[in-house]
């Protein structure tokens, strides 16, 4: 039995996931708020790991973004002009043609 959640045969275990860690985050931060005690201590402590995180998670997403574009603006930089001058444009003008050698009776051929 496949039990991912991006499967097809997922069914309600997409919105059940999402609602159970939306009541964990809202417990958490109602436990943080209103008990004094060490319950209350280690919700504060989750609440400040979790801000931590989504700040990196953020972090990580925009600079991947920055780089994938860098990287296409790098490719269009670098590689725009050689099409422009046809270097890069295929191989047929690197072969030579018939014309500018010939080949002796052993096969060889001379340039």
């Amino acid at each position: 039995m496949d039990l991912s959640l991006l499967s097809d045969t997922a069914g309600p275990l997409v919105p059940l996931s999402i609602l159970a860690v939306c009541g964990a985050i809202c417990l958490v931060h109602y436990i943080g708020d209103n008990d004094p005690g060490w319950k209350g201590l280690v919700a504060n402590i989750l609440r400040i790991v979790g801000g931590i995180a989504v700040i990196v998670a953020v972090w990580v997403v925009s600079a991947s973004f920055i780089a994938i574009f860098l990287a296409i603006a790098a490719v269009l930089f670098f590689m725009a002009p050689l099409f422009l001058l046809g270097g890069a444009s295929g191989v047929a003008d690197r072969r030579q043609r018939r014309s500018d050698y010939y080949r002796d009776t052993y096969r060889y051929d001379y340039y």
